[in-house]
């Protein structure tokens, strides 16, 4: 029984339990709730719809060795949004237990490995983990390159050069995929000299000589990227080098500004960040209260791990540690300095900030500020209670500011299926080459380029891309597809990497969505009147061609968006518009009877116009009257342009007849109408 509990004992109290422990409890809460964001949800309609081949020239501008992975990945995982958040997770868990393997090889008897991967793994600075299918892939190079680390140490202490083989074959993975770690290949000859106890010359001499296999693999790599990597520079130029040949005092002096720049925002404030006060107005109160007590519960938690989890001595204390708290804080700085290098050539373009999207340039500098934190929590070894009260604290409420994270993607989520099942209710299928021209929508990690994905495989048929999503206040810039120039038969295009969309102005659906208010499709007669819409929808609205909306073969919405959403007042509302569309009266009518047996009402008062225009339409003279009366004591300023633009529609589209005529002079009266 002893035996058994002393087993227990030490699963429990093992590092890697402890840090999957706080895996979870970090990135795995309603893991379910969570789905595709950003550019996965374009990646995944592209492999899915256009096909792996589109999904390779998609990342041949960019990463195309990273693009590999996805290849591999893609099909093994699926469509699926919650396997790649469980997967996210697995492999975060992943990157801080090879982290603490790594570390506890430099300081065997030292809780700063535990401590640096503990923080490590919960680094508040950056806010992006939750887009699962890209982090995912971030990860795995991650992973491979601290696994490689590893491997190199292992071959160091146990003098066997066999190790360096998977060592060097993973540093190369890591060079050829992606830039974010690309310079933290340095980070290995720091790893190697601190690990070895010969007399400094041989030491520099050994350490020379074991980093020399890897220090040409990353020669080779660079002097392909420079020279045979065509699209190298696609996307960012190397600022600092022009900056430096411009004037070299100026551009040394721009670049150590952007250094302490990143050093601020990266460590201090990242940290910091945690415990700034929260605006419950925009998170929500139960979300508020929820992340404060998950906040305070991972505090406890984590401080009474440390408190009753076997105490190595301290590092300052224990002569038989390898490298002290300054050798491991000297490390973390030059950790961190490594991360940002190809930042630093970059320059101010690629700044990591706390805030989407410019959080995910935090990525590569948080192994160095975790280092650094550790090995500063370390000073305080003579107030062990501070010590560690300090530590869960900061782990605890960085673990809760990952679940306001967490609700911020899961409310995204949500927003996007009402958004795209409210437009599946209203707009059942489109014409080919049609573009849907929003309102910016109210999305925190998504844009129109990463919403033209799932729109598309909505309803486009596989292998072709028929439709697009523009938000108006973004592609009417001068520059912009649209360029300002709002005129009907004006061409376009948009390169989407894959493929092609080919567009014009006149086969253009025009959409409003605003929650709690509808999905709504513009009129062209009524809402360049209406001042209830953003400007730039207001001024595109003219365009918005109803016409393009088809009822055949109606589309359906791909799994991962399942289920259906409630058929509230919205539903109805929506198909009270189509009917409208088709002329069908009658139809609207029943389906307003219908949304108002629900008991709800509309959040937008333009959601009557349809309702209005119906009842008129029927002689249902009374309640035309009441509802455009109810209607414009919302906003009379705002709404009697639009109510009097409706009120001569139909005017125009009904019989003259008495009771028509008195109908129609009433709601004039009553709005003002010119």
């Amino acid at each position: 029984m002893s035996s058994f509990r002393q087993r227990l004992s030490s699963f429990i109290f093992h590092p890697a339990t402890f840090l999957a422990f706080l895996a979870i409890l970090t990135y795995a809460p309603f893991f379910w709730e969570r789905g595709f964001y950003w550019d996965e949800a374009p990646w995944t309609w592209i492999y899915y719809r256009l096909g792996p081949d589109a999904l390779t020239q998609t990342f041949s501008t960019s990463r195309p060795f990273w693009g590999l992975i996805y290849q591999f990945m893609l099909p093994l995982v699926g469509p699926q949004p919650w396997a790649w958040q469980l997967l996210m997770v697995l492999l975060r868990w992943l990157t801080a237990v090879l982290l603490w393997a790594l570390m506890r090889r430099l300081a065997p008897q030292s809780r700063l490995p535990l401590w640096a991967s503990a923080l490590f793994l919960v680094y508040p600075g950056l806010g992006q983990n939750y887009i699962a299918l890209m982090y995912t892939h971030f990860y795995i190079v991650f992973n491979a390159f601290l696994l490689s680390l590893l491997l190199s140490i292992v071959a160091i202490q146990k003098r066997d050069w066999r190790w360096h083989i998977p060592a060097l074959l993973l540093s190369v993975a890591n060079l050829l995929t992606m830039e974010y770690f690309y310079f933290l290949e340095f980070f290995r000859f720091l790893l190697i000299f601190a690990i070895l106890d010969d007399a400094f010359k041989a030491k520099i001499r050994r350490a020379a000589l074991s980093y020399l296999p890897y220090l040409f693999a990353f020669i080779a790599v660079t002097f392909w990227r420079a020279f045979f990597f065509s699209n190298q520079n696609a996307s960012y130029t190397y600022q600092t080098i022009e900056d430096l040949k411009a004037n070299f005092f100026l551009g040394i002096g721009k670049l150590l500004w952007n250094m302490f720049q990143a050093f601020w925002t990266t460590v201090p404030a990242a940290w910091l960040l945690p415990f700034e006060p929260v605006n419950v107005s925009t998170l929500g109160l139960f979300t508020t209260i929820a992340a404060f007590t998950l906040a305070f519960a991972a505090t406890l938690l984590v401080g009474l791990y440390f408190f009753r989890s076997p105490d190595p001595q301290s590092p300052i204390t224990n002569p038989k540690s390898q490298i002290t708290n300054y050798s491991f804080l000297i490390l973390g700085f030059f950790v961190w300095i490594l991360g940002g290098g190809a930042f630093w050539l970059v320059g101010e373009r690629t700044l990591p900030q706390l805030h989407f999207s410019a959080d995910r340039f935090t990525l590569s500098f948080m192994l160095g500020s975790s280092l650094i934190l550790a090995a500063l929590l370390g000073f305080l070894s003579r107030y062990p209670r501070l010590q560690l009260t300090l530590l869960a604290l900061l782990i605890g409420f960085s673990v809760g500011e990952q679940f306001q994270t967490n609700a911020i993607y899961r409310r995204d989520w949500s927003t996007q299926r009402a958004f795209f099942w409210q437009m599946s209710w209203r707009i059942p299928a489109l014409q080919p080459g049609t573009t849907i021209l929003s309102n910016d929508l109210p999305l925190t990690v998504f844009s129109d380029n990463s919403l033209s994905g799932p729109l598309n495989w909505i309803y486009s048929p596989p292998g072709r891309m028929d439709t697009i999503l523009y938000f108006a206040s973004v592609r009417t810039q001068e520059g912009r597809a649209l360029d300002a120039k709002l005129q009907p038969g004006m061409a376009f295009e948009q390169n989407y990497l894959a493929t092609v969309f080919r567009g014009n102005t006149s086969q253009m659906v025009v959409v409003n969505f605003a929650p709690p208010g509808c999905f709504r499709v513009l009129d062209p007669e009524i809402d360049p009147l209406n001042k209830l819409i953003p400007p730039d929808l207001r001024d595109a609205a003219f365009l918005s061609n109803p016409a393009a909306i088809l009822t055949d073969n109606p589309a359906q919405l791909p799994d991962f968006y399942a289920p259906e959403i409630p058929r509230n007042w919205c539903y109805y509302f929506s198909q009270a518009e189509l009917a409208r569309q088709q002329a069908d009266w009658r139809a609207v009518a029943e389906f307003y009877q219908q949304a108002l047996a629900l008991g709800d009402r509309p959040n937008d008062p333009a959601e009557n116009f349809v309702f209005i225009e119906g009842l008129a339409h029927l002689g249902r003279i009374e309640k035309a009257l009441s509802l455009t009366r109810e209607t414009y004591r919302v906003s009379k300023d705002y709404l009697r342009p639009p109510l009097c633009a409706l009120w001569a529609r139909i005017e125009r589209e009904t019989a003259p007849a008495p009771e028509r005529d008195e109908m129609v002079t009433s709601a004039r009266e009553m709005l003002v109408c010119p």
